[in-house]
């Protein structure tokens, strides 16, 4: 099994923004409360009383979705990047910028009452990266074909991207009934899109001893122990 996470709920909802809080399942919630608070001194940490962020799972990369009060998080509400969590505070900062970098989530004079939830897709990217530790031949068994010898794991963080909306947009269709269905709408030009892509991606290795493992393709993919 890889010990490196190609990809993270930011990579995810960065590509599918608006769809990222439908494509999550309900029971992959990590964490839930009405009690937040931002204190004037520090708008991008928000404070609880009820929830331990640590203890239940938050991680840096994953999202928090703030919904309440409506006033300040207008529906569908807003979701930041985890930068950090500790028992009972999590430090945010906007998806794909540095930390502090735009506007905080609170107002200057802080904020209370905030409705905020922590969904995560991390059991599907942990799926799609193992899916792809196969096809490219990647084995933590392995001397220079470890996940950690990799020269660049980016180079499969695209591919692991789509696998997960590919797969969590055909499992929305499977429950659209009978109305229209934009998720299956959606599912095909990604699919065709992981295909290209797939096609595409070369995955090349760090040196052990001097000495480094071919480049792998799809077509090159060796399954040797």
């Amino acid at each position: 099994m890889s010990t490196i996470v190609y990809a993270t709920d930011e990579d995810i909802a960065l590509r599918a923004s608006a769809d990222f809080a439908l494509l999550c399942p309900r029971d992959q919630k990590l964490a839930y409360g009405a009690d937040g608070s931002f204190n004037p001194a520090d708008r991008w940490t928000l404070l609880s009383t009820t929830v331990n962020f640590a203890a239940q799972g938050v991680a840096p990369g994953m999202l928090l979705l703030l919904t309440a009060p409506v006033g300040t998080f207008k529906p569908p509400g807003e979701a930041l990047v985890v930068v950090s969590a500790t028992a009972g505070s999590v430090t945010l900062r906007r998806k794909g910028q540095p930390a502090g970098v735009g506007q905080p989530p609170s107002p200057a004079a802080g904020l209370t009452g905030v409705e905020f939830t922590a969904p995560s897709l991390v059991p599907q990217i942990a799926r799609a990266g193992e899916d792809l530790n196969r096809r490219y031949g990647i084995d933590d068994l392995l001397a220079g074909r470890r996940s950690g010898d990799l020269a660049d794991p980016k180079e499969i963080r695209d591919a692991v991207v789509l696998t997960v909306l590919h797969r969590q947009y055909l499992d929305m269709s499977r429950e659209a009934g009978s109305g229209p269905d934009v998720f299956a709408a959606k599912a095909g030009p990604i699919k065709a899109e992981l295909d290209d892509l797939l096609a595409r991606v070369v995955v090349r290795w760090n040196s052990l001893g001097g000495l480094a493992e071919p480049s792998t393709s799809r077509f090159s993919t060796r399954l040797a122990r």
